[in-house]
């Protein structure tokens, strides 16, 4: 037979050991054989690139006779041998090397045997072969990927199940070809989530940090994050119904009035209805309510005061700790649930800037347009003292604060931001019916007496009115014409609405349905994590469930109802 070989060849040699055993080693023929060495001299010799064996001069005593050299370094050409489910798997280690990806079958590769004991459920000595069992059909998909490069999902196969074994092989989700989807994109929110949750393991402290954030920002990560997120509620709802009591006259801190505000404005609904009451008041003093008006003050009851400091101390010391733990303090500032954080206490620390420096805020709480008799410093503070009004209106975006601890909030807030194509087609239609029907009830109505259609801009907020249903009865049409075109507005109206709205609804519910799904999912990834857990410390469950499975490999193999008993499969227990 001849046979050449070029120097320094990489090939993958199988020889059959003195014990009968079967092995496989790399090794390099570092020098050219010549015919004669091949004679009388048989061994399988395999390469990895070739389908059918040649013979080879005996070579086994070059090797050696550890198990464990085949582990000391991957050289091209090294096959790796895998039985998955009693089926036997053999895959050129250089190949799967150049997927660069952080698998399961990398680390199997790079490791040593006894790594690979750890991996693996056991090790066949008579075929040389380490032992999983899992699912061989979708084994062969993961095979088939490190060759071709492209992850296919086996159409009989469940996604959910499809998963699991990804995540056994540690395969990322996005490997899967785009026919075989298993997931739809993440949206921009979850990626920077999850880019969050990597960046902790790159600063200082990470563990405690990503621990402290999952506290703040996961209310069903554990029991500490549901009561901090039960008394972060109770404080947000107790500083907007403070801010709303502080409005009523009767939770003033002078509400000796109070009740002169309540007649006063049931004289003023009685004499705006123009019909017989009843039942009329009894008013003691009739002058009194004539000659009083009612002045809106900012002068809240003492008790108010202290639950909206204590509240202001809650939000101050949550906003700095979300702060000081976050990896990305710039990205972190312009986030909109942040950035109503911060609204709803930095008026209180401006007005509070402001009495430092001397400013009276009791009267530019009252500044009106007419009042001439500040001093010029006073005035100086009336421009900045405006801002500060308006952004006390910002207090009440402390209710969106529960989008962090409510799921329907945060599915309708996804649900707005996937539907901007509906929405903006919504607006369009309102815009150009707007536009239309405005104007011909103006050209119509103009010239009638006592209009309430003396331009189009007016007529285009009656228009708004009757287009969306809500009917104010603020501005009628008075002709025949008229009330044709206000009729045909509010068709319209419906129609337009109706189509939007329906595939907006559409969006949520399937959201909703997702979060349902991702909820249950999650819960069985804990229950899986638990039993694992249990399994990892209680060491005699763990045996007890290994033996069974070694038994079953033995019987598999020697193609007997009986574990073999010669000791040729070991279990890791």
């Amino acid at each position: 037979m001849s046979l050449a070989l070029s120097a320094k060849k990489s090939t993958a040699v199988h020889y059959e050991g003195s014990d009968g055993t079967l092995d496989m080693y790399s090794v390099k023929l570092k020098k050219k054989l010549s015919h004669q060495q091949f004679h009388n001299r048989s061994v399988t010799f395999m390469d990895s690139r070739e389908t059918t064996p040649c013979m080879l001069p005996n070579i086994a005593e070059e090797l050696s006779k550890s198990a464990n050299a085949i582990t000391q370094s991957v050289l091209p050409g090294t096959l790796f041998r895998l039985n998955v489910g009693g089926k036997s798997y053999r895959i050129a280690a250089d190949i799967v090397l150049a997927r660069r990806t952080h698998s399961l079958m990398t680390t199997l590769i790079t490791a040593d045997h006894e790594h690979r004991l750890t991996l693996t459920d056991a090790y066949l000595e008579e075929s040389a072969e380490y032992y999983l069992e899992r699912n061989t059909k979708i084994t062969d998909h993961v095979i088939e990927y490190y060759v071709t490069g492209v992850l296919h999902k086996p159409m009989d196969t469940c996604t959910e199940r499809f998963k699991e074994e990804l995540d056994f092989w540690q395969l990322d989700y996005n490997n899967v070809a785009p026919c075989c989807s298993i997931q739809p994109p993440l949206p921009k929110s979850a990626r920077d989530k999850e880019d969050l949750l990597r960046r902790f393991s790159n600063v200082t402290c990470g563990e405690v940090r990503r621990d402290i954030y999952n506290i703040l920002e996961e209310p069903s990560s554990s029991i500490f994050a549901k009561l901090y997120s039960i008394f972060s509620i109770i404080f947000i709802f107790s500083s907007v119904a403070g801010l709303i009591l502080g409005s009523m006259p009767e939770f003033q801190r002078d509400n000796s009035q109070a009740h002169l505000y309540h007649m006063m404005h049931q004289k003023s609904t009685r004499d705006f209805s123009n019909k017989p009451q009843k039942f009329i008041p009894v008013v003691e003093s009739e002058n009194a309510t004539n000659d009083f008006v009612y002045k809106p003050t900012d002068d809240p009851a003492n008790f108010l005061v202290v639950m909206e400091y204590i509240c202001i101390a809650w939000f101050t010391v949550e906003y700095l700790l979300r702060l000081s733990i976050s990896p990305r303090k710039r990205i972190f500032v312009m986030e909109p649930m942040n950035l109503i954080d911060l609204c709803t206490i930095l008026p209180f620390y401006l007005e509070m800037g402001f009495g430092v420096f001397g400013v009276n805020l009791d009267r530019l709480h009252n500044i009106t347009g007419d009042d001439l008799q500040l001093s010029r410093k006073t005035k100086s503070w009336i421009g900045a003292m405006l801002v500060i009004r308006v952004l006390r209106v910002l207090r009440m975006a402390r209710v969106f604060k529960l989008a962090r601890y409510s799921t329907g909030l945060q599915i309708f807030g996804h649900t707005l931001r996937s539907s901007l194509t509906e929405l903006s087609m919504l607006g369009m239609f309102l815009l150009t019916g707007i536009v239309f029907f405005s104007t011909l009830i103006y050209f119509i109505e103009k010239d009638e007496h006592n209009t309430e259609f003396s331009s189009i801009p007016s007529a285009c907020w009656w228009c708004v009115v009757t287009m969306t249903t809500i009917g104010y009865g603020d501005s009628i049409p008075k002709t025949t014409l008229g009330k044709v075109i206000a009729t045909s507005a509010s068709v319209c109206g419906i129609i337009v609405l109706a189509f939007p709205i329906s595939m907006i609804v559409e969006k949520f519910a399937c959201a909703q349905q997702k979060s349902h799904e991702e909820s249950q999912i999650r819960q069985a990834h804990m229950a899986a994590m638990a039993q694992n857990y249990f399994l990892n410390r209680f060491t005699r469950r763990r045996k007890a469930c290994k033996e069974p499975l070694a038994s079953s490999v033995r019987a598999k193999l020697n193609g007997h109802d009986t574990p073999n008993t010669n000791g040729s499969v070991r279990s890791i227990a």
